[in-house]
């Protein structure tokens, strides 16, 4: 029996073990499934929506005789930005309030279609239809990060928090590196040029992995929770009286808040932790979103340009690039575990200021691309830990929600494309860079005050009953929300499942609803 839940299996093939915490989150069938659905799709993007999307755009703007052409490619992510602000809260209530799995699979159509009409918008070099591809891809992005991520959390214990999503953070980026280099294998068969003709057999090709994709949201069952709901539904209209198995959960009393989750009702100016907290590193993601928008989306065009990369040389440059900070994500989380989760974010974030500030001026080939890889790699490896403590944060049925506030970070790193695109034309790439570092300044500034807010959790020797992030010390996306606002690496999300225990009354509610079913079960059992 898994954490309470009556029918759930012992096998993890969807929900979880007895032995929790010493069962692989890979038994967990939903786990692998939403692991493989998140390489994939993120393996497409990255081939089709990539750096050589970027240059593409960049030419189709100068073919078409455009006077601003980096404005024209940030203009295409400002668009798609807008579109995650809008949707954004709706789809969180949503996501709340309807299955989460259903609406995963719901969104495959929306994907499907979005796909189609980019793909025909880039093959026929027009700029409304890809405006709309970027608009029906943007509406399933917006859809697939509010209840994915929450829906994943529903799957997992909560004492592989950490493991789940350090786990699906490498994938992510995996998944953006393997892109690229199936590239680097076409363009070499084709043509290693910039013109338009090779351009849209890059890009096409990408998409058309994407019949092998959709399977994959029809193979996802029901959640512990699902059965939990389902079970409890049933129990309370056999039972016909559920005061009665009410009283019995009063009788036992309610259980005490666990140790670990004390921090989260201590206040600061009036305000509890558990939402000063997530609330100070959301708006610190938010800044940083605003300087990564100016910069990240030009770095291909920067290399392109200033330095004449080709295709290829790109897209090596590109998958060296998410590898590292695959890397890095692992490592940050070991060190979570040694100083603590929110001192290793801001030990990344300030190691990644200073080598962006390093980057603007530096001038020699090799010494730029060590600077690039390695800037990237910490900002990005920062947002696995801040969406941990986020979602640890959150009672689980805010959940939907918070995912969707956190992609919010999308659209000011999306909106603030555009302006990146008219300063780059006016000045140039690298002073977008200083202008971003100081904004990355100011973000890991007003991140210091939760150095002391957040304790410093170690990882703990103790058996399932210990707790939950403490249990692997820090991680969490993209992908973040993440660490640099959404767009550079991919996020890294996950949460615990329903034994999440917020605090206070939220805890007495979810116990006494479990304890309800344990002892309604017990009631009708033969």
């Amino acid at each position: 029996m898994s954490d309470g839940i009556p029918g759930s299996s012992s096998n993890g093939s969807d929900g979880t073990s007895s032995s929790s915490s010493n069962t692989s989150v890979f038994r967990i069938r939903n786990v692998r499934v939403y692991y493989y659905i998140t390489t994939l799709m993120l393996t497409i993007w990255s081939f089709s929506f990539g750096g050589t999307f970027d240059a593409y755009l960049l030419e189709l703007a100068r073919s078409q005789g455009r006077s601003d052409p980096n404005a024209f490619v940030g203009s295409i992510e400002t668009v798609r930005g807008m579109v995650a602000l809008i949707l954004a809260l709706p789809m969180g209530i949503l996501s709340d309030k309807m299955n989460r799995r259903r609406m995963l699979q719901g969104s495959s159509a929306i994907a499907t279609v979005g796909v189609i009409t980019l793909a025909s918008g880039i093959a026929l070099d027009s700029v409304p239809m890809i405006y709309a591809g970027v608009v029906i891809n943007a509406l399933f992005m917006q859809v697939f990060m509010s209840c994915g991520n929450a829906f994943l959390a529903d799957c997992v214990p909560k004492e592989k928090l950490t493991k789940v999503m350090t786990v699906q953070g490498s994938l992510f980026l995996i998944g953006y590196s393997v892109g690229p280099l199936a590239q680097m294998v076409l363009i070499a068969c084709i043509g290693n040029t910039w013109r338009l003709s090779e351009l849209h057999i890059f890009l096409c090709s990408g998409f058309a992995l994407w019949p092998l994709l959709l399977p994959g949201f029809y193979l996802l069952e029901k959640t512990p929770s699902e059965r939990e709901a389902e079970l409890r539904q049933g129990l309370t209209s056999d039972v016909g009286d559920p005061a009665t198995a009410s009283s019995e959960v009063a009788s036992t009393g309610t259980p005490p808040v666990p140790p670990t989750d004390a921090w989260k009702l201590q206040r600061v100016m009036g305000i509890r932790k558990k939402w000063l907290v997530p609330v100070l590193i959301e708006l610190c993601s938010l800044i940083t979103a605003l300087g990564a928008g100016m910069t990240v989306k030009f770095f291909p065009l920067f290399f392109k340009e200033d330095y004449n990369f080709q295709p290829i040389a790109l897209n090596g440059l590109s998958a060296g690039y998410t590898i590292s900070i695959a890397i890095f994500v692992q490592l940050c989380r070991k060190v979570s575990g040694k100083v603590g989760r929110c001192q290793a974010a801001f030990t990344w974030q300030v190691c990644g200021v200073l080598a962006l500030f390093a980057l603007w001026r530096a001038q020699p080939l090799p010494l730029v691309i060590f600077l690039y890889i390695i800037r990237g790699s910490f900002m990005n490896a920062l947002g696995p830990i801040n969406s941990a403590i986020i979602l640890d944060c959150v009672d689980s049925k805010y959940r939907g929600r918070w995912s969707a506030l956190q992609s919010i970070s999308r659209f000011s790193w999306s909106g603030s494309a555009v302006l990146g695109g008219w300063i780059a034309d006016a000045h140039s790439y690298r002073y977008t860079f200083f202008i971003t570092g100081l904004i990355y300044a100011v973000s890991a500034v007003l991140y210091t005050p939760l150095l002391l807010m957040v304790p410093m959790e170690r990882p703990s020797s103790g058996g399932a009953g210990a707790a939950a992030t403490s249990a692997a010390a820090g991680d969490a996306e993209a992908a973040g929300r993440q660490g640099e606002g959404g767009g550079e690496g991919g996020k890294a999300h996950g949460e615990s499942m329903l034994s999440l225990q917020p605090t206070g009354r939220e805890v007495a509610a979810v116990a006494e609803d479990r304890d309800r079913s344990k002892s309604a079960a017990r009631t009708t059992a033969p």
